[in-house]
């Protein structure tokens, strides 16, 4: 069942003075993972930042069906990176009418993780600065259980850049890549499910629609995140 008090938490800092960061370690995570919550602080007036850590540059097989090439250099991955930053711009495009702030770090994508085994302050020191600068009342960040490493690496980068700045701010955290044990067992359940409105939804699915790269291979999984529920766990 969806924590109510949770969902009642959330609902209290959707509002006009609301300053919203959300984390997105590759373009289209903005879309798939906070679509609908977008949405719906934008009606409530409230200001909302992107930070993409990658630019989905390192996404290998998409590109070489695509491109129908097998051999992928530095400058097809800028080239292909380059793409998928026009196409998040377009996704925020659609779910924010130009109202939403974006910022790219241009880090190596798939390489996140090695980032933070190594002790990078590089990223820890600018998202600690985006934070300060920012003042968010609520951060969104990818969940630590992703199956995917640079969204768990997001994740810790995230919380101890927060950590950092001594800032008392609600986490929320969206699951994209479900490990299979948790698909097996269902578990951990979403503390919130968020509401979607059939508008809300068709202008996701748009959203999603944008990112042209990802869509040969992965329309129909990709497609299927346009649900009437958009799935969080939240923590004070």
């Amino acid at each position: 069942m969806e924590n109510v008090a949770a969902a009642k938490a959330l609902d209290s800092l959707l509002h006009q003075d609301a300053r919203i960061l959300i984390l997105a370690p590759h373009p289209d995570d903005e879309c798939l993972g906070t679509g609908g919550l977008i949405q719906q602080a934008l009606a409530q007036g409230a200001k909302i930042k992107v930070i993409f850590i990658t630019n989905g540059d390192n996404n290998p097989w998409p590109q070489r069906y695509v491109e129908k090439r097998w051999f992928i250099g530095p400058a097809e991955r800028k080239r292909w990176g380059d793409q998928r930053k026009i196409e998040a711009e377009n996704s925020l495009q659609i779910l924010g009418d130009g109202k939403v702030t974006t910022s790219f770090l241009g880090l190596p994508d798939a390489g996140i993780f090695n980032l933070w085994k190594e002790g990078d302050h590089h990223l820890l020191d600018k998202l600690t600065d985006e934070i300060t600068a920012w003042q968010p009342t609520l951060l969104v960040l990818p969940s630590e259980f992703d199956r995917h490493s640079d969204h768990r690496a997001t994740h810790l980068f995230g919380r101890t850049a927060l950590a950092e700045t001594s800032l008392t701010c609600p986490v929320l955290t969206y699951l994209i890549h479900r490990p299979w044990l948790m698909k097996i067992t269902q578990k951990p359940k979403p503390q919130i499910k968020l509401e979607l409105s059939r508008v809300e939804r068709d202008k996701k699915l748009q959203a999603i629609l944008c990112h042209k790269t990802q869509m040969a291979l992965s329309q129909s999984r990709f497609s299927k995140f346009a649900q009437t529920t958009e799935p969080y766990n939240f923590s004070l």
